[in-house]
């Protein structure tokens, strides 16, 4: 057992020094264009107003203006909420060996299968939370509907719990 941790260290490194990590220094990004999340658009120019569903729900009457600050008017904040509210799945390392090998760790072969864990997970938040939930970790629970979501949101995440467990279907146990 200690040779196959060792056997997946070894590889883990190895696959961090082959797909190593190349950051651009210098971007192109515009500070003045929106940015757009999961088909939502935000821009930093405009401060935070209404409700979060006000960007997707655009009357057939409504003006030039009013159809401008519906999509934008979430401004930056509300980019920053709705990017935390999105599950990540990444490598891991030193989570249960999968049967069959002495993997401890999915670096450099996981991407697919993260890639597809996050798709899924962004799909059972939207059908159990919808689109517009947004989790406010520093936020209290007020009411039972809040502790409902809180509860829908914990469970999904520990579907895609790393170990091979009823609770986590969703694990790259169960899926490999």
């Amino acid at each position: 057992d200690l040779k196959g941790k060792v056997e997946s260290r070894l590889l883990s490194m190895w696959n961090n020094m082959k797909f190593g990590w190349t950051v651009k220094l210098k971007t192109n990004f515009s500070k003045e264009s929106p940015v757009w999340l999961l088909g939502r658009c935000y821009h930093r120019k405009l401060s935070p107003s209404g409700s979060l569903e006000s960007s997707t729900e655009i009357a057939t009457e409504a003006t030039v203006n009013d159809v401008v600050e519906q999509i934008y008017g979430e401004g930056i904040e509300g980019f920053k909420s709705d990017f935390i509210s999105r599950i990540w799945m990444t490598y891991r390392r030193e989570f249960p060996t999968m049967a069959g090998s002495s993997f401890t760790t999915d670096c450099g072969w996981g991407c697919m299968l993260r890639s597809g864990q996050m798709m899924l997970a962004q799909a059972l938040v939207c059908h159990f939370l919808g689109r517009s939930w947004r989790w406010s970790p520093d936020k209290a629970i007020q009411n039972a509907r809040e502790f409902q979501e809180d509860c829908l949101h914990r469970m999904i995440i520990k579907w895609f719990g790393d170990k091979s467990s009823v609770n986590s279907p969703f694990s790259i146990h169960q899926m490999v």
